[in-house]
């Protein structure tokens, strides 16, 4: 009776070895890249919900307590009738790129153990993390909106089609930023901290805080060279009728797509050179 146990399971075991051969090369990368997602989030955020909702809720205080400082100042709207509106519809484009390209950067320094396994590459654990950035950020944005809404401010957008569009273009920003900072940081772990600097250089001159417009002519044409500054434009016309009609959408893919293929492109080609 054992040994027909013993039997039995041996074949049960070699149908699930042959059925795993027999999976294509693309359900393979996407088992990887589901399990790494899962793996991310159980480490990360410490394998539970209320983990992964500190996760969710710390870019979401961010934008809040933000805004809740404009609240306070009792600053002037620079459109519109509502600061809250005015500074959540300004951030949440901004907390995307910041969070995202920043995280996306950490995950091959927090796993670099996990690219001694044949099966994952070192692609697979930067796209992992990428994808669960994209699903925290999508879930704090939604947070943002509904703390706002709670609180009596109308975020409703009138144009939902341009509100869409500003959350991709952030994202698509966001993940070419990522790809470029992992390159960059594989060669120089130091780029860790310098990107802080561009990161700020992007924010205070992206109208986040202050409406573009109102710059001095010669400091707007070098602005206009901040794809976010576009991003928050199209993000605000979804709000403010008429406002951002001026917005590059062309340009934002553009430079996007050059950082993301840049990064692609290094990380395929020049940082397996670093890695051995």
């Amino acid at each position: 009776m054992e040994w027909v146990e013993h039997a039995s399971g041996a074949s049960a075991e070699r149908e699930r070895w042959m059925a795993y051969q027999a999976k294509s090369a693309v359900e393979v990368q996407l088992d990887v890249l589901g399990a790494l997602m899962v793996r991310d989030m159980r480490t990360r955020f410490g394998g539970t919900m209320w983990g992964y909702g500190i996760a969710v809720g710390w870019p979401c205080a961010h934008i809040l307590v933000i805004t809740a400082i404009y609240a306070v100042m009792k600053k002037p709207t620079p459109i519109g009738d509502s600061i809250v509106l005015f500074a959540v519809s300004g951030l949440s484009p901004y907390i995307i790129l910041n969070y995202m390209s920043r995280k996306m950067m950490e995950g091959p320094m927090m796993n670099k153990q996990l690219i001694y396994f044949p099966q994952v590459k070192f692609f697979d654990v930067v796209m992992s993390r990428a994808l669960v950035e994209i699903c925290t950020s999508s879930l704090s944005i939604f947070l943002v909106f509904f703390i706002a809404a709670c609180c009596g401010a109308h975020v409703v957008p009138r144009d939902p089609y341009a509100f869409c569009e500003s959350m991709l273009l952030s994202l698509f920003f966001a993940m070419g930023v990522g790809f470029f900072n992992v390159f960059i940081s594989q060669m120089l772990p130091q780029w860790m901290v310098i990107i802080i600097v561009p990161i700020l250089i992007i924010y205070f001159t992206s109208g986040t805080v202050i409406v573009v417009e109102s710059m001095p002519a010669v400091i707007y044409e070098y602005v206009q060279w901040n794809p976010l500054m576009h991003i928050v434009k199209v993000c605000r016309s979804a709000f403010y009728p008429g406002y951002g009609a001026d917005a590059d959408i062309m340009f934002v893919l553009i430079v996007s797509g050059a950082l993301a293929l840049s990064g692609l492109l290094g990380i395929r080609f020049v940082v397996p050179r670093f890695l051995n």
